[in-house]
């Protein structure tokens, strides 16, 4: 959803002053300053204000901020999910390895780039797809004790497929 006008009533937390707009000074009083009673599109806190007021909708509606990201809200009903991100720089394309595509009948999801990203992060770029990865004839033996030389790359490949396969 567009929030720029939401920011023009987003409400203060702490005073804020600004100069007489032009062509509405007081003749009486030039030197006077205004106090905001609501935040104003372009003012530093309007982002800060707004989010204040649209995460408190969103806590008193039921939803929690999960832990990883303060700007994701969840809320599960009947074993139903919502999700709201709280997003105020533009349009939305990606978000945490998702790729956000708008459409007229909605939003697809897609983790594409992130997956290309993935092959070309560890030389696999250039592989070829086959049904099954691995021979299935062959005869798997106890291991002999060898270590790998890099556990912090494996590690790394095995966490970022999790993240691949469960988002």
């Amino acid at each position: 959803m567009d929030v720029k006008n939401a920011f023009l009533h987003g409400e203060l937390d702490k005073d804020i002053y600004m100069e007489q707009p032009r062509g509405f000074e007081s003749k009486s009083h030039p030197e006077h300053v205004c106090k905001l009673k609501k935040a104003l599109y372009g003012l530093k806190q309007a982002p800060r204000a707004w989010y204040g007021k649209i995460g408190e909708f969103l806590i008193q509606s039921g939803f929690t901020i999960t832990p990883s990201d303060s700007s994701l809200f969840v809320k599960e009903n009947q074993g139903k999910l919502a999700i709201v991100l709280v997003y105020e720089l533009g349009e939305l394309k990606h978000f945490l390895g998702l790729e956000v595509e708008h459409m007229k009948e909605g939003i697809f999801l897609g983790q594409q780039k992130y997956a290309k990203d993935l092959l070309q992060r560890y030389g696999m770029l250039d592989c070829k797809p086959i049904s099954t990865p691995m021979d299935p004839n062959i005869k798997l033996q106890i291991d002999e004790g060898k270590d790998l030389e890099d556990t912090t790359m494996y590690r790394q490949l095995v966490g970022s497929l999790n993240y691949l396969t469960l988002s």
